[in-house]
């Protein structure tokens, strides 16, 4: 039970993020008709919005670290950021003007700090609760796959955005679900209690520099996140231009989204238990790497699809997403169990329980990770976004061949992983 009281809470904050990944820049820079905010500058934008988060992004794991409480070392962090998670979601999508304008991006710059770092405050503690709460390798297996199973089943629900924005607006839309994910954020805070939180002297002999240093000098984590930065990159190139791949490559409409939503996300369900046998048979690492390779053959498709095969482009579309899911499948369930590890792995070399270090740094990553797709999405989509341009849709494609690239160094840069599976 208390396995899926914490992976449900991943269903809440994957609905939140898949909205804002999915249709945030469709909104602010619609394919047709003006942009609320100056295209090139929308990119730069996003990118320092992530680079301020880094101000604070490692403070609070290592602070979540040092603090003890009643409710633990984590559990106030996470419950205070739920608070203010889905208020903040709700403000990024009233921007003061309906046309373009530079109030426009000071207010969109200002909002994405202000939300990135208070989803921070809930979620770097929030992931470091992990190790501790389970610790033997096929709880964290089973944990992870729950937690992907959710965030999937996230996906789904995100698929909805387009027929509820083409039928009631985005701003009835967003407050739906906002309001809809809220007790996902709460209601599992009563069945977790921190039970392995450790003495005071076994956290608090660093000071925060020290703890950055001994982080960045694990070389399993230095390979790790690396390669996992790669494929999020990857990874964000396809979930935040699905909209775009819906009208701008097959040429159907924004309601058409979830019939491209709902298969992957159905198909990637169906994968998790044999993802899960797979790893717990061959081992986590195996299987990560494996998924990394697959995918970074199939997602270059992308630049196929077109009516010079004699197929409906719509089914051509919803083919590509499933081989995609079905071959990033393992490479978003096994992660969280692989920090685990390299956690475990850290207080055998240090004697330290230093989760939280561990888990801001992976925060850090992800926030630069997706802030460089989301600064390199602009980019690419002046080279063509619309089929109404002189190139049509040419960026939108040439997304699926960059991404195609980072996945595959990141399968070269993972097989230096220098330990054994757990």
């Amino acid at each position: 039970m208390s396995g899926i009281a914490y992976a449900i809470i991943t269903l809440a904050t994957s609905t939140l993020w898949g909205v804002i990944s999915g249709w945030l820049l469709y909104f602010y820079l619609p394919p047709t008709g003006t942009p609320l905010v100056p295209v090139a500058l929308y990119s730069l934008v996003m990118l320092i919005s992530r680079i301020v988060n880094i101000v604070i992004t490692l403070p609070i794991g290592y602070l979540s670290d040092r603090t003890h409480t009643r409710w633990g070392r984590r559990m106030p962090y996470v419950v205070g950021g739920a608070l203010f998670v889905p208020f903040l979601f709700v403000l990024l999508w009233k921007p003061p003007h309906m046309g373009e304008s530079m109030t426009n991006l000071i207010y969109i710059a200002v909002l994405m700090v202000v939300f990135n770092v208070v989803y921070e405050i809930h979620q770097i503690p929030y992931e470091a609760m992990l190790p501790d709460l389970f610790t033997e390798d096929k709880q964290r297996i089973n944990v992870s796959a729950w937690r992907s199973a959710f965030q999937f089943l996230g996906a789904i629900v995100v698929g909805a955005a387009g027929p509820l924005i083409e039928k009631t607006g985005y701003a009835n839309t967003v407050l739906i679900f906002a309001v809809g994910s809220a007790p996902f954020l709460f209601l599992p805070m009563f069945f977790l209690r921190e039970k392995n939180t450790p003495p005071r002297d076994t956290t608090a002999q660093t000071s925060l520099m020290e703890s950055i240093r001994l982080t960045l000098s694990n070389k399993a984590f230095q390979i790790f996140t690396l390669a996992w930065a790669l494929s999020w990159i990857a990874s964000t190139f396809m979930m935040e231009t699905l909209p775009y791949i819906v009208t701008e490559v097959c040429r159907l409409n924004e309601a058409d989204t979830i019939y491209f939503y709902l298969p992957a996300v159905i198909v990637s369900l169906l994968c998790f238990p044999l993802v899960t046998w797979l790893a717990k048979r061959f081992g986590k690492l195996r299987i990560f790497s494996g998924s990394l390779l697959l995918c970074a053959i199939i997602q270059p498709g992308l630049m196929l699809i077109g009516d010079w095969i004699p197929i409906p482009l719509m089914a051509q579309g919803i083919a590509w997403v499933l081989m995609v899911a079905t071959a990033l499948s393992a490479a978003r369930i096994l992660p969280t169990a692989i920090a685990a590890d390299i956690t475990d792995l850290d207080e055998k070399i240090t004697g330290l329980r230093r989760e939280g270090s561990f888990y801001a740094f992976w925060g850090l990553l992800d926030q630069l990770a997706s802030g460089v797709g989301s600064a390199c999405l602009p980019l690419f989509l002046l080279l063509g976004r619309s089929k109404t341009d002189p190139q049509g849709p040419l960026g939108i494609r040439l997304l699926g061949l960059g991404g195609g690239v980072l996945l595959f160094l990141g399968f070269l840069i993972f097989r230096k992983y220098p330990h054994p599976d757990s």
